[in-house]
């Protein structure tokens, strides 16, 4: 129901939805902010993580709890490569990523090679913690 062919390409029709909460209404969306330590959470996915489910809605709190990877600054070749190889050979659908995709790779890329251990992203073993602020931001809690 998500899928269009465009010169024999399938892409989605929509990349996000969101969701009125209240009707259960769901509609497309784009989402120009991506929550907090978006790219520690991309660093960890990268790196062969899982996906986790970060959000806990009985506290209002984001929780990103320890991850690891090795160090590998063989990774920063990718930075000096065209934005077509970025696409071709770290994507599963090249043809169907969204416009920002090549960027977002980057940006996760740098990330690992400006903390190539995670520990010191998480002292004593403990996860990150955010919390919205009085004006509606994420912030790190203490």
């Amino acid at each position: 129901m998500n899928d269009i062919v465009v010169d024999g390409n399938h892409s989605p029709v929509v990349y996000g939805i969101g969701v009125n909460v209240n009707t259960g209404d769901v509609f497309p969306s784009s989402f120009t902010h991506k929550g907090p330590a978006e790219e520690l959470r991309s660093a960890r996915t990268f790196t062969g993580g899982q996906m986790a489910e970060i959000y806990d809605s009985s506290r209002g709190l984001i929780k990103i709890g320890p991850c690891s990877w090795s160090p590998n600054l063989d990774i920063g070749f990718w930075l000096s490569q065209e934005d077509d190889t970025i696409l071709k050979y770290l994507s599963t659908s090249p043809l169907a990523e969204p416009p920002h995709f090549v960027q977002h790779m980057k940006t996760t890329i740098q990330f690992l090679l400006e903390h190539p251990s995670s520990d010191s992203l998480f002292p004593g073993g403990q996860p990150q913690l955010y919390h919205r602020s009085e004006r509606g931001d994420w912030e790190r809690a203490a």
